[in-house]
């Protein structure tokens, strides 16, 4: 998969944004007893909870190109087997610290988060026949 428009750029920026605060506000917020620690984590760790992250992820995957319904539905797939990869390998928060420093990178960001998933990726791609 690989990114090299703006679009995903933008979604990477923006993830960062939105997880950025995320991250903040829950530095911020009153500590918790230590009984109650385990479900705040739990909670936090919980990417139902970023389905926004997930959407966006899904859009700069996908792309705004129009091929013909079978390579479209082919790309979904081969995206939505991506985005459990992560969901799988990272928390929300790691996720969003991941694609920070990717965006500060640039253009080889994204490649460099690729390459630290490229056996999933590969694996993604065997199972869905889509070569990014």
């Amino acid at each position: 998969m690989k990114f090299k428009n703006s679009t995903t750029l933008l979604v990477i920026s923006l993830l960062t944004l939105i997880f950025t605060a995320q991250v903040s506000q829950a530095q911020n917020s009153r500590p918790q007893p230590s009984n109650n620690n385990n479900n705040q984590n739990t909670a936090n760790n919980n990417w139902a909870n970023f389905t926004n992250i997930q959407t966006q992820f899904m859009q700069g995957c996908v792309g705004n190109q129009n091929p013909d319904p079978a390579k479209l539905r082919i790309k979904r797939n081969f995206c939505q087997c991506a985005l459990n990869v992560y969901k799988t390998r990272y928390t929300p928060q790691i996720f969003a610290q991941i694609n920070a420093l990717a965006s500060k990178v640039g253009q080889d960001g994204p490649r460099l988060v690729n390459l630290m998933v490229k056996p999933e990726l590969d694996r993604c791609s065997a199972q869905t026949n889509y070569v990014p």
